[in-house]
């Protein structure tokens, strides 16, 4: 029983740092569409906080103004209906995220 309690216990720690190193995984370069306002800008501010850079898709030039005064921020300003903007502006993330 001992032995049975051991091995278990020793799977359940390596489950959870697994699971623990996918959640904490950091990206260098993130694109955020939607992400001037609400969820969008929360997840701009967490991911700055935790220290990526991020590319956001934004519909106006006050918004663009708004998050390039954000260091770590690229503002790009566009529609992400419109394919070729979204394909220039994600070049070179590591992760993607829409709001």
């Amino acid at each position: 029983n001992t032995a049975f309690l051991q091995r278990s216990s020793a799977r359940s720690s390596q489950s959870d740092e697994a699971s623990s190193t996918a959640l904490n995984a950091k990206y260098k370069k993130v694109f955020v569409a939607g992400g001037s306002k609400g969820v969008g800008r929360c997840i701009i501010d967490k991911l700055i906080a935790d220290g990526s850079e991020v590319v956001a898709l934004v519909r106006s030039d006050e918004s663009v103004a708004e998050l390039s005064a954000i260091d770590g921020v690229t503002a790009i300003q566009g529609d992400a209906m419109d394919y070729k903007t979204v394909e220039g502006a994600i070049d070179g993330c590591d992760a993607a995220n829409t709001t």
